[in-house]
């Protein structure tokens, strides 16, 4: 998948897409991406925002993004420039079938209704591709007509992917690249490996799956327990953030609360995090948003800015999707939160 869609089909479609809108169309201009870009809050994938974009790349058909931050771009760019785009575009559509086939690719858990509907977004995708770019396809548009078949028979593509392989690799690129050594550049680099793993090794043990801030007093303690449907034994502590299997929670996070239709679906906002119990179960106390619908045009769920007057508590294990979100202010306007997991 990183290699195939994010730096293979999506690196053509996403420039043809921009050079279409900014040469031909003369809807924004790359300026005025590029500084959207820079300012734009890009929240749980701050760390891969996308770099500024380079005109010859594009006019060449390659966009010089790594595959994090080209799941980033993909999926924030509806809100990049979404406002300048008529809401009848025709070629909107490529984007929006691109946006759809990278939540579906992304996810962590595929049924056979998924699988067909996966086999329907890659040719849609293909034939759109074809359509506005009167180009031919290359061999990786072809290698996604063979994903719903392997994700019968191995699993979700996010859980075999190379980049975590590549993630790997890049600490020995960075060592080698800083080495002076041209000798044995090979021995070098595995007797670093080998002081980094004896570090892990002495102290004692992998990097925790459970981490929190500092663990503070509750206030009413008692209370908060009744309403959590507990009783007044259990230990109760508030901490500033958690972090559970490599995801940071903390106040601000945004939350799938409930789950009614795949387009129906309810946000709440983190304003506290407790730990409660010998047991370390992380607690929730979050107020809830109305969401007033999907906006396909954006690909992303309109909210009303202001959350029930109303606290909820929520635990940790009963979420129906553990990846967190964010709230962002579009330049139109309006509240969106964009799901970073397809459900």
């Amino acid at each position: 998948m990183m290699h195939d869609f994010l730096e293979g089909c999506s690196k053509y479609i996403i420039s043809f897409i921009v050079v279409k809108y900014v040469s031909e169309l003369k809807l924004f201009t790359l300026d005025v991406l590029n500084k959207r870009i820079a300012g734009f809050d890009f929240g749980p994938d701050q760390r891969s925002k996308p770099c500024y974009l380079s005109w010859d790349h594009l006019v060449q058909g390659n966009v010089r993004l790594s595959a994090s931050e080209m799941i980033s771009f993909i999926r924030f760019f509806g809100l990049l420039i979404g406002d300048f785009i008529p809401t009848n575009d025709p070629m909107w559509r490529l984007y929006i079938t691109l946006r759809t086939l990278l939540d579906m690719l992304m996810s962590s858990f595929f049924d056979l209704p998924t699988c067909d509907a996966l086999e329907t977004v890659v040719a849609e995708l293909n034939e759109l591709y074809l359509f506005f770019s009167k180009d031919t396809l290359k061999p990786k548009f072809h290698f996604l007509l063979h994903y719903a078949t392997v994700i019968k028979r191995l699993g979700p593509p996010s859980k075999m992917w190379s980049m975590r392989f590549e993630a790997k690799h890049r600490i020995s690129k960075i060592a080698a690249r800083a080495s002076f050594n041209r000798r044995n550049i090979c021995l070098s680099l595995a007797v670093k490996h080998q002081l980094q793993m004896n570090d892990l090794f002495l102290k004692g043990a992998l990097p925790n799956t459970w981490e929190s801030g500092r663990e503070r007093t509750v206030q009413n303690k008692g209370l908060i327990l009744k309403q959590l449907g507990l009783k007044d034994k259990e230990i109760l502590v508030q901490v500033p953030w958690v972090k559970v299997n490599g995801l940071t929670y903390r106040k601000g996070t945004i939350l799938v609360y409930d789950v009614m239709e795949p387009n129906e679906i309810t946000f709440c906002t983190v304003d506290m995090i407790y730990v409660c119990g010998d047991q370390r179960r992380v607690v929730y106390k979050c107020f809830i948003f109305s969401t007033l619908g999907f906006d396909e045009h954006f690909f992303a769920y309109e909210v009303d800015p202001k959350p029930s007057a109303e606290g909820t508590y929520l635990f940790h294990d009963s979420l129906s999707c553990f990846t967190p979100n964010h709230l962002i202010f579009a330049p139109n306007g309006k509240n969106y939160i964009i799901m970073r997991e397809y459900l």
